[in-house]
């Protein structure tokens, strides 16, 4: 009766290996947060052209 006994906790240990590595896979698995947005334009800088920048070289 020795030997089942053994047997048995080698089997439950496998089964507890197994689960955490279920258990590790899910939580590395969590969905990421999502990239930083871009930063906005300054302001009285275009990047088309469209709006006027300020022009520092006519203040002098």
């Amino acid at each position: 009766m020795g030997l089942g006994r053994s047997r048995n906790r080698i089997i439950v240990a496998a089964l507890l290996a197994a689960a955490g590595g279920v258990v590790a896979y899910l939580v590395g698995k969590r969905p990421q947060p999502p990239a930083p947005a871009a930063e906005p334009p300054r302001l009285g800088y275009s990047r088309n052209g469209s709006a006027p920048s300020p022009d520092f070289s006519a203040a002098h």
